[in-house]
């Protein structure tokens, strides 16, 4: 008993002594961190935050990393100074760098941080002007149209009391032109037309006053007044040929309102106004050299002539687009213009041509994925820099508060007894914040990752597919190949639209299997038979699962099993429910993996190994961060006569990243 408690004294001392010097060392970084930013301070007194954070304004558009840098050195600095007016101006500015990259929760954060220290200052006008416009436009981005008309109808209430002159007058108008953007968003049409009743846009800076036409003009489309917008979009177009200047708030709001009347226009089957509307806008974007709108314009005026008919004029604009496609940088541009092409070059029966154009597409599709890869990486650093502001604004804020504690000597000996369940608390929330990070992190990753691993299934699948119109043509059978292009192109339309998304409705699915089934049983219609067979118990519309993650291994039992039999075989597909969860079945009566694997070339060994490999990431992937339980077994058949595998799913709704 005695060495019992001798053991606990002496651990408790060990303990002690450890925490104590862990205390010691902690206190003396902070106090480095303080004492760093004080000799910046002393030494460097032409720098001061309000400068720095000028410097960072003007960096926020061009280089949004080094202004967050130089937000860190003025936030540091108002905070070591107790400057609280310009820590509450590092927020908002914050903010409004997160706006220019579209990360919109953050800028909410930030707008919020801003408004709460904004207010225990008295409200001081400009700064409080800018974080209400910046909390209703956040919250109007994140669909939170609520909040969104609270802080813009609190922003109109701050206007109005200093309207004295054209700055403020411009303030007002634009809330109001934001508060009218809510209600449109809403659908609330004629409350989105009363809320433009109190602006008089010819008092306010001419980008306004086009703003406040076009506003008017998609509202008077959504409202079915087409005649009264389209007047008024094209003496927008006038009054800009006019001014010679266009900014680009201005011509955002001209594109916005062209399609939202050309939309309407073609919802009404009017295709000649459509197609008016539309040639009126290439001429103004020709004359301002945005040809990535006119190719936009082209592809959509090829669209609509196909509609009303008139296919060889279509082929004629869709042409046109794709020339002035590949004079941009834009690959996005350059595969809408491209499978719009393919899929005229299909309908018309033009084979080859409508091949060539597919794969131009999936090349566009292949760049625009890597430069989505570059953009997420670009910005993935960028809140990482924000997540360090947010650490130095802690460590600044306690490093004070102790520094002030430390300059009492009576209370010396209470110090180290409060520091040291201090800093046990500090590291326990330390390293839960760390934990959370380091989890947020990695599941931001895993989540790039699935998207990556998603994305790559859309080229592998595209080319193979082309590869069985090849056959058809070089079988010279081209009635096959258009028939089988025509469904190809409706495949992977659905397999386009569904990309993107991290789940999809079982119906979805059941068309795309379906459509891929019949596809491959027009090239081996002598090597087997199939059959998809879905429980009918299992509700389709609310059941979601993975998109392309059954695909593959029917692809598998179909060209490395099936296609290999000297007679006809069975493919079946069942889907059905079993404890619980969703359980898809694929049989195959092929010759086996064994002797399928005896037969391929080291290439054709290495593309199986490589796509399998793929869906064995995509299932562990989803496994980790949906805490799901997703199982795929393979199980060979006796002697080699075929191979059956299992995917088991969660059956429950769409699941939540943990």
């Amino acid at each position: 008993m005695n060495s019992t408690r001798l053991k606990i004294f002496i651990t408790s001392c060990l303990l002690f002594g450890v925490l104590s010097i862990h205390v010691i060392v902690a206190q003396d970084k902070r106090n480095q961190k303080i004492n760093s930013y004080e000799n910046f301070k002393s030494q460097s007194l032409s720098r001061s935050a309000p400068d720095i954070l000028l410097e960072a304004n003007g960096l926020k558009l061009s280089n949004p990393g080094e202004a967050l840098n130089k937000v860190q050195d003025a936030l540091g600095l108002s905070l070591a100074r107790k400057d609280e007016l310009t820590e509450a101006k590092c927020y908002i500015l914050l903010g409004e760098i997160n706006e220019n990259i579209s990360e919109w929760k953050l800028a909410l954060e930030n707008y919020q941080k801003a408004y709460s220290k904004l207010g225990e200052l008295g409200k001081p006008q400009l700064e409080y002007m800018r974080t209400l416009q910046g909390l209703g436009n956040s919250n109007l981005m994140l669909e939170n149209y609520g909040d969104a008309l609270t802080y813009l109808n609190e922003a109109l209430e701050a206007g109005q009391s200093t309207r004295s002159g054209k700055l403020a007058d411009d303030y007002y108008s634009e809330r109001l032109l934001d508060v009218s953007e809510v209600y449109y968003r809403m659908a609330q049409y004629p409350e989105a037309l009363k809320a433009l009743e109190d602006l008089n846009p010819r008092n306010s800076r001419s980008s306004l006053a086009t703003r406040f036409d076009n506003q008017k003009a998609k509202i008077y489309a959504q409202l079915n007044q087409t005649e009264k917008s389209k007047d008024i979009y094209l003496n927008s177009i006038n009054t800009l040929r006019s001014s010679g200047k266009v900014d680009d708030q201005e011509t955002q709001s001209l594109q916005n309102t062209k399609d939202e009347i050309a939309g309407v226009l073609r919802g009404q089957s009017r295709y000649n106004d459509e197609i008016e509307l539309r040639n009126k806008s290439i001429e103004f974007n020709l004359e301002s050299k945005n040809m990535s709108e006119v190719t936009r314009d082209k592809v959509e005026i090829g669209k609509t002539l196909e509609a009303s008919g008139d296919s060889k004029s279509a082929l004629k604009e869709l042409e046109e687009a794709v020339t002035i496609a590949n004079t941009l940088d834009n690959p996005k541009e350059q595969a809408n213009a491209y499978l719009a092409l393919a899929q005229l070059y299909d309908k018309s029966g033009k084979t080859r041509q409508a091949l060539s154009a597919y794969k131009k597409y999936s090349q566009a599709i292949a760049t625009g994925e890597s430069i989505k890869q570059l953009q997420l990486a670009e910005k993935s650093e960028l809140i990482t820099k924000q997540k360090d502001i947010d650490e130095l604004t802690s460590d600044v804020s306690i490093g004070q508060r102790e520094d002030v504690i430390a300059q009492g000597t009576v209370l010396r000996q209470q110090l180290i007894i409060y520091g040291l369940l201090f800093i046990i608390l500090l590291t326990g929330l330390a390293s839960f914040f760390i934990y959370r990070n380091a989890k947020a992190s990695k599941l931001a990753n895993q989540l790039l990752a699935l998207k990556s691993l998603r994305s790559q299934m859309n080229p592998h699948f595209i080319f193979n597919a082309l590869n069985s119109v090849n056959h058809f043509i070089a079988k010279q059978d081209e009635r096959t190949a258009n028939r089988f292009l025509s469904e190809f192109s409706q495949l992977m339309r659905l397999v386009m639209e569904n990309s993107q998304e991290d789940f999809i409705t079982l119906q979805e699915e059941q068309e795309i299997l379906s459509l891929y089934l019949k596809l491959e049983h027009y090239r081996f219609r002598d090597k087997f038979d199939y059959e998809l067979v879905i429980d009918k118990s299992i509700n389709m519309d609310t059941v979601e699962i993975p998109p392309m993650l059954i695909q593959p291994y029917i692809e598998n039992a179909v060209w490395h099993g099936l296609r290999y039999r000297e007679t006809k075989g069975k493919l079946l597909v069942q889907i059905k429910e079993e404890n619980n969860k969703l359980m898809v079945e694929i049989t195959d009566d092929g010759i086996g993996r064994k002797k399928s694997a005896e037969l391929k070339t080291d290439n054709q060994k290495k593309h199986n190994s490589t796509g399998l490999k793929n869906i064995q990431q995509r299932v562990s992937i989803l496994n980790t961060v949906y805490k799901a339980d997703y199982q795929v077994t393979i199980e060979d058949m006796p002697e080699g006569s075929g191979t059956t595998v299992r995917i088991s799913l969660p059956i429950s709704a769409k699941l939540k990243a943990a």
